[in-house]
């Protein structure tokens, strides 16, 4: 059964793609910060030449791109979501094709599911077609989730594969910094409350998988550092900046928060990226 609606959708007033400046640092830091383990996932998986792929939530397109150099000229990749401009600011291979729709909404089920050419004259996918439907870092914050990820298992064809990643967070609530404890805690409220977002959702995505009838599950979890000049810190301090006019969070204590994940000598445990995949069977 999905979650009650959001009062507001990620991108309507949160993380709005139009904010280029802002938004396109902050999720090539996200990319920065989970990109080798998403690689790592879909190297295992033998994304091959020739793959008819299907990237949803593309943002910036970094798996876009990586997929499209991976299956090469005679395979396809399609980079969709809601707004493509970030996935524009980038020159992308002639392999990839950004799809502009909303992934909950009928007229997706047109462009994504019926007739349209794609990349090497390959169809788009109708049901079933895409070899690999990914997807990270989306379904979290989105109260159809458990709607949306059977549409995504739909769309993968007999034989091929799903792979879904979100962030669960195991780590910060035993954070030994009491201000990152306490400004992670208000986000989650924040985002919970403003958008649906779960952060236990992808904690049973093994379950879930296989609820849907998809065989080979298997899982993989990675937590990143959190380190003065990583990825991660940086992605956190630039959500944070969007977050924090909305957190019911002390403003002492949020920038103390901040100070700490500027400090060279701070060291802690950042979300925990769930990354689950299973195949359909033939």
């Amino acid at each position: 059964m999905s979650l009650a609606p959001a009062r507001e959708r990620y991108g309507d007033r949160l993380f709005k793609p139009e904010r280029v400046a802002t938004e396109l640092p902050r999720l090539s830091a996200l990319a920065a910060m989970h990109g080798p383990d998403t690689v790592r996932c879909l190297t295992a998986l033998g994304v091959s030449p020739g793959w008819r792929c299907l990237d949803v939530g593309t943002g910036p397109g970094h798996v876009a791109r990586w997929l499209a150099a991976r299956v090469g000229p005679d395979g396809a990749v399609t980079a969709l979501d809601r707004d493509t401009r970030l996935l524009r600011t980038y020159e992308n291979p002639s392999n990839l094709e950004p799809l502009a729709a909303d992934v909950l909404s009928e007229e997706v089920l047109e462009e994504v599911l019926n007739d349209g050419a794609a990349p090497g004259g390959a169809g788009r996918g109708a049901d079933g077609r895409f070899d690999l439907v990914h997807c990270r870092i989306l379904l979290m914050h989105l109260p159809q989730r458990a709607e949306l990820l059977a549409r995504l298992a739909s769309w993968v064809r007999p034989g091929g594969r799903l792979i879904v990643g979100d962030h669960v967070d195991f780590a910060t609530h035993s954070s030994p910094h009491p201000a990152l404890r306490q400004t992670f805690a208000a986000m989650r409220r924040m985002l919970n409350t403003t958008l649906g977002t779960d952060f236990h959702f992808a904690r049973d995505y093994v379950g879930r998988l296989r609820d849907l009838g998809l065989t080979e599950v298997a899982v993989d979890a990675s937590t990143p550092m959190l380190r003065a000049g990583t990825a991660a810190n940086d992605f956190w301090l630039r959500t944070w900046d969007q977050l924090w006019p909305r957190m019911e969070l002390d403003e002492e204590v949020y920038r103390e928060a901040r100070r700490l994940l500027k400090d060279p000598e701070a060291v802690d445990l950042s979300l925990t990226l769930v990354t689950a995949w299973g195949r359909k069977p033939a």
